[in-house]
């Protein structure tokens, strides 16, 4: 059985929402803080023809270092997932691919936040323009090997979570396409 929301408050109002809600469940009263983004986001794992991965090593505020990770954004107002992982995807490394797969979605921190996150595999990429990275953005755009790629999930410190959900997908997406 769900708990029961006594009240809701705003304790933090910025780029995404920080709300506290006192809950009740089984005569146990407690408060649960949430992270409220303004909107999902698209995530893509992408493969030029020569199927080497487009990465981004991106610096992350957070964790204080750069992490290995998946190009990828958050929705524009009423955008179309897939329009939105063909905009991340151009603005992050200069590449577009006319073929792009919806493999799945996923809530990648559901305890303390709402957003959930669609990941597509773009394949065929080609490089189209320079990146037109969003402000306080610092990317630069690898590329490795799938075995390449397996060895820095192995042996480095420095991966985005999101980048090994999103390998995952491509493995089950690929299982039921065979």
């Amino acid at each position: 059985m769900k708990p029961t929301i006594l009240s809701s408050r705003i304790a933090y109002e910025g780029f995404f929402q920080v709300k506290e809600d006192t809950l009740r469940q089984n005569n146990i009263t407690r408060a649960h803080a949430s992270l409220i983004l303004p909107a999902d986001a698209a995530v893509i794992l992408a493969k030029t023809k020569d199927d080497l991965y487009i990465l981004n090593y991106e610096y992350r505020h957070p964790t204080g270092q750069f992490l290995l990770g998946c190009p990828g954004g958050l929705f524009e107002p009423n955008e179309d997932p897939l329009e939105a992982a063909k905009r991340e995807l151009l603005e992050e490394t200069g590449y577009t691919s006319n073929k792009f797969h919806l493999m799945g979605s996923a809530y990648p921190c559901p305890g303390i936040c709402n957003q959930k996150i669609y990941y597509f595999l773009a394949l065929n990429a080609t490089y189209q323009q320079p990146p037109t990275l969003d402000p306080g953005e610092i990317i630069e755009t690898q590329f490795k090997t799938h075995n390449e790629l397996i060895s820095c999930i192995q042996t480095a410190p420095n991966i985005d979570a999101i980048l090994c959900t999103a390998l995952l997908y491509q493995e089950l997406f690929t299982q039921k396409r065979t």
